[in-house]
């Protein structure tokens, strides 16, 4: 599960993570849920995440998240080769942040997705957590080919006694927000857009690996990032931040091939500014933050040389201007 143990019940600050439904603490049962994918963390998440803790505070009840790791999509298409926005721990981090009671990561298999939405309500939120309050977003929907819907929620919760909290699409500039689309955003180069829609940059996380270093001999040092969980933006040059050590850097990253040298293979290098040092081996988490050119091919490396450094020069600046980095 990416670093996070299978049946495990561990502390997070304040908030809990539970990857073991069957062994789901006595004290949260009773509480207020919301079930989701939560990919990406987008403003729409925000919003349901929002309105959870109000009626969790209002009934003096225990917040829960409920979510998925893998996404359910990579399992019954993977050949769509849908990848995630998101690591499973950078979404641990991010809901975290929330300070909500507990969140429980289902281990999503085929014999969970074959479960059909009335088996899945009743045996889980009914039975195992006993959940008093359930908040969703109207576009959510679970089970057996997807038939448990906000309206079939509904009926479930008037059955059972549960009250359902509905909660609208978000819009930015007149757009539904959702994953789906900060996904397209991302694979466009539209790095700026799709910030909007989340509370925070997209971040790409990885370690660096053994590159053929190149950059070296250009000028510009690269780490070259191996183990990648994540979407890749467009193919290009972005101003970005680099996180390794507890410290943040500005950089510059390239995504892609490199036809000036017939290298047909793509890589994801980051030029770190300001720093000389060896990085092998380590985790970076890159935040993204406007795409600054395609990838094109020049005639020599000379001509390379010279526009690499007018790309820093711009991403320097964009980085000081509006982040206080160089």
């Amino acid at each position: 599960m990416s670093g996070i143990e299978n049946g495990l019940l561990r502390n997070i600050k304040s908030m809990q993570v539970i990857t073991n439904i069957n062994a789901f603490p006595e004290k949260f049962r009773g509480g207020v849920i919301s079930l989701g994918k939560f990919d990406g963390m987008h403003l729409g998440h925000s919003l349901i995440i929002k309105r959870l803790k109000h009626h969790a505070k209002q009934r003096q009840l225990p917040a829960i998240i409920l979510t998925f790791n893998p996404l359910p999509v990579t399992i019954l298409r993977p050949d769509l080769n849908i990848q995630p926005i998101c690591t499973p721990e950078w979404k641990i981090e991010l809901i975290r942040r929330f300070n909500i009671d507990a969140l429980v990561v289902l281990q999503t298999n085929h014999e969970l997705l074959q479960q059909s939405a009335e088996t899945f309500f009743f045996k889980t939120i009914k039975e195992k957590l006993n959940a008093a309050v359930i908040v969703e977003g109207n576009n959510f929907c679970f089970g057996h080919d997807r038939l448990g819907t906000a309206e079939l929620i509904r009926q479930y919760g008037r059955h059972t006694g549960i009250d359902i909290d509905i909660v609208e699409s978000v819009r930015f500039n007149n757009h539904p927000v959702s994953s789906s689309g900060i996904r397209q955003l991302i694979q466009e180069g539209k790095i700026e857009q799709a910030a909007e829609w989340m509370p925070q940059p997209y971040r790409l996380i990885g370690t660096v690996i053994q590159g053929d270093q190149r950059g070296r001999t250009l000028g510009f040092p690269t780490a070259n990032l191996g183990n990648i969980e994540t979407i890749l933006p467009k193919p290009g040059l972005y101003v970005t931040a680099a996180t390794f050590d507890g410290k943040t850097f500005g950089s510059t990253t390239h995504i892609g091939t490199n036809p000036t040298f017939h290298q047909a293979i793509p890589k994801i290098e980051v030029f770190v500014h300001d720093f000389n040092g060896d990085l092998y081996g380590k985790r970076m988490d890159i935040d993204f933050f406007v795409m600054l050119r395609e990838i094109i091919r020049f005639d020599s490396a000379e001509e390379l040389i010279r526009q690499m450094n007018l790309d820093i020069r711009q991403s320097r600046k964009f980085l000081s201007q509006y982040l206080g980095l160089s």
